[in-house]
């Protein structure tokens, strides 16, 4: 059950994806491509709110342990399939790989955050916090993995640190101390990301995710003895799990096939569509009022965001411009 959306959620779909854009040229096929890549993108982006959505109404019953449990263990048993039409073995030395261990606890800490957040924060909140997400991936890049991030991008970095801070007014009569479980989901989702990034090329998706999901599950299970235990769970409260596994299992399948039918740089920005989404179900489903330095810090982020993702795609389309005039 990853509860964010990855950066990367799939090293080889991700490269298949830049491959497409740059090769498939601005045809009408491609154009048509692209639309329906955006219109996956975005529905992608639904179901990951949906996702949060059954996972908040969840909490107002459950505990995160059993919330955790349960979603996570039925996730796994989605992916169990994948990992059958893999023809990969669940057990394998590839679990003690550094890429798996780093991936796998960022996974752990990322969801925990996640749904600990989700059951004690204003929902529009934890989804405009999210959003930094991506920008903290490109500071990670930058510090662990030496990627070269030139300083407009760590401009846009501060900016969207600033956002945050907005939106949670550290030092502030309004600030909540619980929404320090939201920047422990953006480190682990980051690390999360890390790790993928740097998964060897033979481990399959269906491997990683798998074990991702069990480890989640066993937290769960020893969170629970801590947090009162089993509790019963009522027809309305299993809806909320099984939709939990669902929605985020529809994420995936839509995500990974936008990423594999469109181009990267069209696809990508359609990705902040997804506070778009949240916040019509904060008002809606949950009667939040979004304030204004909630709506202010959100514009910053994803202004930032966005701006980093344009910043990179043009040095991108100028490197390959350099390397194919040095080939002629």
């Amino acid at each position: 059950m990853s509860l964010c959306e990855s950066s990367t959620p799939i090293q080889n779909t991700f490269s298949n994806g830049m491959k497409a854009g740059n090769h498939a040229g601005h045809t009408p096929e491609t154009a048509l491509a692209n639309t329906r890549a955006i219109l996956l993108m975005t529905a992608a982006m639904a179901f990951f709110a949906l996702t949060d959505t059954f996972i908040k109404l969840s909490a107002e019953t459950l505990q995160s342990g059993q919330i955790l449990f349960v979603t996570s263990a039925g996730s796994a048993v989605l992916f169990l399939p994948l990992l059958y039409r893999a023809r990969t073995s669940l057990f394998s030395g590839d679990l003690l790989q550094p890429s798996v261990v780093i991936r796998t606890a960022g996974e752990i800490v990322g969801s925990l955050g996640i749904v600990v957040s989700l059951s004690l924060i204003p929902f529009a909140t934890v989804s405009a916090v999210l959003q930094a997400q991506p920008l903290a991936m490109t500071l990670g890049a930058a510090l662990f993995l030496r990627e070269t991030v030139g300083w407009r991008r760590w401009m846009a970095v501060a900016l969207g640190l600033v956002g945050v801070l907005i939106i949670l007014r550290p030092g502030m009569e309004a600030f909540d101390p619980n929404s320090l479980w939201m920047l422990l989901a953006i480190f682990g989702l980051t690390a999360r990301d890390l790790g993928t990034r740097i998964l060897p090329a033979h481990i399959t998706t269906a491997f990683v995710s798998t074990w991702a999901m069990l480890c989640l599950a066993l937290l769960g299970l020893v969170l629970m003895p801590f947090q009162g235990g089993w509790q019963p769970i009522g027809g309305t409260v299993w809806i909320w799990l099984v939709g939990v596994s669902v929605s985020v299992s529809f994420a995936f399948l839509t995500i990974t096939a936008a990423l594999r039918m469109g181009e990267v740089s069209s696809i990508a920005p359609f990705r902040y569509t997804r506070i778009i989404f949240a916040l019509a179900i904060a008002y809606l489903v949950f009667g939040e009022s979004i304030d204004g330095a909630t709506w202010a810090g959100a514009a910053l982020i994803i202004g930032s965001g966005l701006y980093a993702f344009w910043r990179e795609r043009r040095i991108m389309a100028t490197s390959t411009r350099v390397v194919a005039g040095a080939r002629k």
